[in-house]
């Protein structure tokens, strides 16, 4: 009797283990294929978003997942946070053709398509009728006095189109963004939503990538492409991730 009440708790502890498996593998599966990983390089989403904390071996940025899906690009809500490229010689060539080696910079989306906007020391209003009415925000944001960016914490009223967005990064005085480029970026600019930041990683350099040809050489090759005789561009990685609870947005 007793080997038989064993018997049943085993069965059931392994029935149990294997579905967790199952259940954990699923949600691997699905978290690696369905979001895009991103990591955070640099200021401008400071304080929010940190890209270069340091510790004695290097520098730490924080690590999350951005959902790129149609769905989820149609549906932006305003302080929603997404990964982008902008409108300019920066990202795309003369033709209108992303750069292949082009970076997704992190913001914050501040204004909405069709919406007429204007920021007054560093509050965000929106026209309602015939008044502008104060948006509340649940962030704190760097301002961006004597900064040499002009236009962040003060913005006169600007209509955007129906397929436009205007977008800023917190760490105003820190931020290439909408208000230091003088326009804003457009639909088929934004990559994806931000959805949870997860961790901390070490950056370390993991190639370099011709601007011109598209070619990848090893990091510890020099800086210069040997077919194009430009200067390569360097592409970083993180690794020696710790993960946290994830922060959602």
């Amino acid at each position: 009797m007793k080997n038989k009440k064993l018997n049943i708790v085993l069965k059931a502890l392994g029935t149990f283990l294997l579905l967790a498996a199952i259940c954990f593998s699923g949600a691997l599966i699905f978290h690696s294929y369905y979001y895009e990983l991103i990591y955070i390089s640099g200021t401008s989403m400071s304080p929010t978003l940190n890209g270069t904390e340091t510790d004695a071996t290097g520098s730490l940025v924080d690590f999350g997942i951005v959902d790129a899906h149609k769905s989820a690009l149609e549906h932006i809500e305003r302080f929603d946070i997404v990964s982008t490229y902008y409108p300019d010689s920066t990202d795309y060539d003369s033709q209108g053709h992303l750069y292949k080696n082009a970076k997704k910079k992190i913001k914050r989306v501040v204004a909405l398509p069709g919406e007429t906007f204007k920021i007054d020391k560093g509050q965000v209003y929106v026209l309602k009728g015939s008044e502008f009415e104060l948006v509340p925000a649940k962030f704190k944001t760097n301002p961006a006095q004597d900064s040499g960016y002009q236009g962040k914490d003060t913005i006169a009223p600007i209509t955007l189109a129906d397929n436009e967005y205007w977008v800023l990064g917190d760490n105003r005085q820190a931020s290439r963004d909408c208000a230091t480029l003088g326009k804003p970026i457009k639909y088929e600019n934004l990559f994806g939503v931000l959805v949870a930041i997860e961790g901390k990683g070490k950056l370390y350099l993991k190639r370099y990538t011709c601007p011109s040809c598209g070619k990848n050489y090893d990091a510890k090759g020099g800086n210069v492409c040997p077919s194009c005789y430009v200067d390569l561009t360097p592409e970083y990685d993180v690794g020696s991730k710790q993960y946290h609870w994830p922060v959602f947005y």
